[in-house]
């Protein structure tokens, strides 16, 4: 019963992938397809239900639109997350080929396991708030809501750590030595 609605409602389902999508072609052809997909897959007896009842229309226009609004769904997983990934990989290319200065990187290594070296001094819930705040870029709002400590408890931890670790870098004497221009 499920096959036989895809079927004769194909270009309904297209349609409205499209309306959703904005017309973005093959952003709409893929979406109406893993749609299809998730009814194949879904429970036959509700989904044979909702055929009945004729709501299957509603059904699929409501998939649609959380697969396609959704930073969670199949569909991004699938379709938007590898884009996602190519631009991250090319701005990653961009900033390597802004590093070609080999001073810059040397410096960006001693600076790097000099602060690697100055955390391993610091307790473990403030050198581990400091490293997934700046290693994975995360906000204080969004790193409390992950973990469900207090934004302002996060927040003295991470500026406890970097004002020691600056604080360490200044008695250490660690500047950057600029090359001398010609």
């Amino acid at each position: 019963m499920v096959q036989k609605y895809i079927r004769e409602n194909y270009g309904a389902i297209i349609e409205i992938a499209k309306v959703i999508t904005q017309g973005r072609h093959p952003d709409y052809e893929d979406l109406a397809h893993e749609v299809i997909v998730m009814v194949l897959e879904a429970n036959r007896d509700k989904m044979r239900v909702i055929v009945e009842k004729n709501q299957m229309r509603f059904w699929i226009i409501r998939l649609c639109i959380n697969n396609y609004r959704s930073s969670t769904s199949r569909y991004h997983y699938k379709y938007r997350k590898p884009t996602e990934r190519h631009r991250q990989a090319s701005e990653h290319l961009k900033h390597l080929h802004n590093l070609n200065d080999v001073d810059q990187k040397k410096w960006n290594e001693v600076l790097l396991n000099f602060i690697e070296d100055k955390l391993e001094d610091v307790d473990w819930f403030e050198k581990n708030c400091f490293a997934i705040y700046y290693g994975d870029k995360h906000s204080l709002n969004s790193m409390a809501k992950e973990t469900g400590i207090s934004r302002n408890t996060l927040y003295r931890a991470i500026r406890d750590v970097r004002n020691y670790i600056q604080n360490e870098i200044k008695k250490q004497g660690l500047r950057r030595h600029y090359p001398k221009s010609n």
